[in-house]
């Protein structure tokens, strides 16, 4: 588990970054160093519709593979007697309830953020996993990763309040990986997705569903969305739910033309946009190569949000990467550090 008092730096003046938008309703299109929005992207992770996503069913059919649901064992016929008198006596079990928004007088991102340690002046880079939860082994090996990492969970998973307990108990934190349909027609997002076509009762609906399906989360991004993130109307169904519930949102920018960032900025949620895909392809080199990006952005720019699946390979490459980025004086930070509206600026 780490250690560290709990310090969220950003920029100062409302200035959101991670590609970076102006809490004033509308985008600035710069990001904290006078760079071009579009520009936060490097040419070496252009920003195409799904990239990445669409090659990773058939490449890694063990992490899309969800595990079944185990039978109850046979009760034991001799012990039950006594094992109905110990269950008696323990507390009732409870659920942790979906966020309303203020809860201990605090926002819903900051009561379940990560603790993150001081930058003091140094680079940040936030890791963000998107796809968890379909394979609890992944689950395991990612929360046994040495330096703090953003777990974004699909909805549709099971046991998630026990993978989200387990990855939170080892100072990782968690989101909500929300199922939004892509370009390509081609691409399913999974069960219970938002769709374009869908009214906007029928969007609130199904996002309210996909948001109560855990607790113990800072926000939510996108998966896959290209298509429902373009359109400026339907998200504004989904951030004004967010936005209700005291949530941060990440955009997974699958799409340059994205209105997610922008509505929640608009909306004072703490938002930004990713910087790096780390695992476009999933070999060890390359995720490292990409990684190599994130510390080159979070030079610049004072941070950089990477993102990642939880693959073998992906897994590999941060178990070797994490403690020689802490040890060359980049610190890593929760999503929720890297979007907090508050600081000295991008640089902590």
């Amino acid at each position: 588990m780490f250690c560290g008092a709990v310090l969220v730096v950003s920029l100062a003046g409302g200035m959101l970054i991670g590609g970076v938008v102006k809490n004033n309703g509308s985008a600035d299109g710069k990001v904290a160093d006078g760079t071009p929005l579009a520009a936060a992207v490097p040419p070496t992770t252009p920003a195409q519709p799904e990239k990445g996503y669409q090659p990773y069913r058939p490449a890694d059919r063990e992490l899309y593979s969800p595990e079944p649901e185990k039978p109850a064992p046979e009760p034991d016929l001799a012990s039950t007697q006594k094992g109905q008198e110990k269950v008696a006596s323990l507390p009732p079990a409870v659920k942790t309830p979906p966020a309303t928004g203020l809860e201990g007088g605090l926002p819903t991102w900051r009561r379940y953020a990560a603790a993150a340690v001081p930058a003091n002046g140094q680079p940040r880079i936030a890791i963000v996993i998107d796809d968890v939860g379909l394979n609890r082994q992944r689950v395991r090996d990612l929360a046994a990763l040495p330096e703090v990492v953003t777990m974004a969970f699909l909805p549709y998973a099971n046991h998630l309040e026990d993978s989200v307990a387990l990855i939170r108990s080892e100072g990782h934190e968690a989101m909500l990986h929300l199922p939004m349909e892509p370009s390509n027609a081609s691409v399913d997002p999974g069960p219970d997705a938002l769709l374009d076509r869908l009214s906007p009762a029928e969007i609130r609906e199904r996002t309210v569903r996909n948001l109560d399906r855990f607790g113990s989360y800072v926000g939510v991004n996108n998966h896959m969305g290209s298509k429902f993130t373009a359109n400026e109307d339907n998200m504004r169904v989904v951030m004004d739910i967010l936005a209700e519930r005291g949530m941060l949102f990440l955009d997974s920018r699958t799409t340059p033309n994205s209105a997610g960032a922008r509505l929640a900025a608009a909306r004072g949620m703490p938002t930004g946009v990713r910087d790096v895909f780390i695992d476009n392809v999933i070999e060890v080199p390359a995720i490292l190569s990409q990684l190599e990006e994130a510390e080159r952005l979070a030079r610049r720019n004072g941070l950089s949000i990477a993102i990642g699946h939880p693959h073998k390979a992906t897994i590999e490459a941060l178990r070797e990467w994490l403690p020689k980025a802490a040890a060359n004086g980049f610190v890593l930070v929760p999503i929720s550090a890297a979007l907090a509206p508050e600081g000295k600026g991008a640089r902590g």
